[in-house]
């Protein structure tokens, strides 16, 4: 099952983006906000904006990972309201204030997407869920971390390269139909191997635009892999995000320093995670930076 409730900002703009900041708030546990929690199938946590926190904006972090950890252990510190709780499925960590209004056309959004499972509805339903959080119609670069392939005994390289272009393209298949309604602008992928990058370049009409790439203990790209990209437009960008993004372990080991959080209870498990970023064109100032993490019930998972 890979159903989630929409977060439903309740604000639209057409040339405005809205870029939000929390400001973290004491909230007290009323006694009927988890017996509210346990009805829920899906849900959401957006973070806002972490450049809202000074401790955070200027703390220099080793991965995404821990970054998202810090924020979530100022967010989480306390219990939300049940008045926070929605009845459409979004769980306010914090007050929501505008700190910020531009031109839609003077912003660029990097959107990358940490999947956990090969499923097309996860992926069309993150895109909504960040363009509803930031009131806009398009994403201009779209970057795609795909869930790791299971490992098979005695399988050969060759053998996994075919299951996992073929676990891609449905996903792909996805990604083209937000570049034709112009939802996304264009594609990128998180450490592809050359022998990925072509397979996927070969099977594909839009190809990606971008290659994601985290290099451990050197800053050098293999030869072969820049060449490759040289000559099909592709842009090697680096990172340091883990591999994979281990958003379960990131929740389970704040929950084991607040066992009381109903969040930390064992009927929901996270899923996807999307991390974006809005800069301003031509001054390059990041406008806005945060994280929306998807749960889903544990029984609703094994449906």
């Amino acid at each position: 099952m890979c159903q989630f409730v929409l977060i439903s900002s309740g604000i639209r703009a057409s040339r405005r983006l809205r870029v939000s900041g929390y400001l973290p708030q004491v909230m007290s546990c009323p006694s009927g906000f988890l017996e509210k929690f346990r009805d829920l199938q899906s849900f959401r946590l957006h973070t806002g904006n972490v450049n809202a926190y000074n401790e955070l904006k200027l703390k220099r972090f080793s991965s995404s990972a821990e970054e998202l950890s810090a924020c979530l252990k100022i967010q989480l510190a306390s219990t939300p309201a049940a008045t926070d709780f929605r009845n459409n499925g979004t769980l306010l960590l914090c007050d929501n204030a505008h700190i910020d209004k531009y031109e839609r056309d003077d912003l660029k959004i990097t959107m990358k997407l940490f999947l956990s499972r090969w499923c097309e509805r996860e992926l069309k339903e993150a895109v909504d869920a960040l363009k509803d959080q930031l009131a806009t119609t398009s994403i201009e670069l779209l970057i795609v971390a795909f869930p790791e392939l299971d490992i098979v005994d005695g399988e050969s390289e060759e053998e996994e390269n075919k299951r996992w272009i073929k676990h891609v393209l449905p996903l792909w298949t996805s990604l083209e139909t937000l570049i034709k309604s112009g939802e996304v602008v264009s594609l990128g992928v998180s450490d592809l191997t050359l022998n990925q990058l072509e397979a996927l370049c070969d099977e594909v009409d839009t190809r990606p635009t971008v290659d994601h790439l985290k290099i451990d203990g050197c800053c050098v790209v293999p030869p072969e892999l820049q060449e490759y990209a040289k000559n099909h437009d592709v842009q090697l960008l680096t990172h340091n995000d883990p591999i994979p993004f281990p958003t379960r372990e990131v929740f389970h080991s704040f929950c084991t320093l607040n066992e009381e959080t109903p969040l930390c209870s064992d009927l929901f498990e996270p899923t996807w995670t999307v991390r974006y970023t809005v800069w301003v064109r031509r001054r390059s100032v990041m406008a806005s930076k945060g994280y929306i993490v998807a749960f889903v019930g544990t029984e609703a998972k094994k449906e």
